[in-house]
């Protein structure tokens, strides 16, 4: 009866020398490879261990200034979509989608506080169709 594994193949069946001698090769080509990969990956974290760490720019670290984050307190409601829009052009994309009621909301929001983060959650939610 013939063998159906592929070692015992009618072209190996006179050569069982060939195959031992073959196996040990290929299962280097493996460890080989495995070690050529950790080698790698010890030089570059040996690169990224000995790099120094860049330094942030003063800019990124100082602190914004107040009358970035309000708007001006008592502004007309045309002058506010002005300052909101020069503040938050962002926000403001999404303010003039909305009606003029929720509009009004807005407004009255910013007379009740004019900070920009309290101004621009209220917006969203509002364009969100959350009360």
């Amino acid at each position: 009866m013939p063998s159906r594994h592929p070692l015992f193949a009618p072209s190996m069946r006179g050569r069982p020398g060939l195959l031992l001698v073959l196996l040990p090769l290929l299962l280097g080509a493996d460890d080989n490879y495995l070690r050529e990969i950790e080698d790698e990956a010890r030089r570059q974290a040996m690169t990224l261990i000995t790099r120094p760490l860049p330094v942030a720019p003063a800019t990124a670290t100082a602190q914004p200034d107040a009358k970035t984050e309000r708007l001006e307190p008592g502004l007309a409601p045309a002058d506010f979509e002005q300052a909101l829009r020069r503040s938050l052009p962002g926000t403001y994309a999404l303010y003039q989608q909305l009606g003029t009621q929720r509009k009004q909301e807005v407004y009255r929001a910013y007379q009740n506080d004019s900070q920009l983060a309290t101004l621009s959650a209220r917006i969203a939610q509002l364009a969100g169709g959350t009360p």
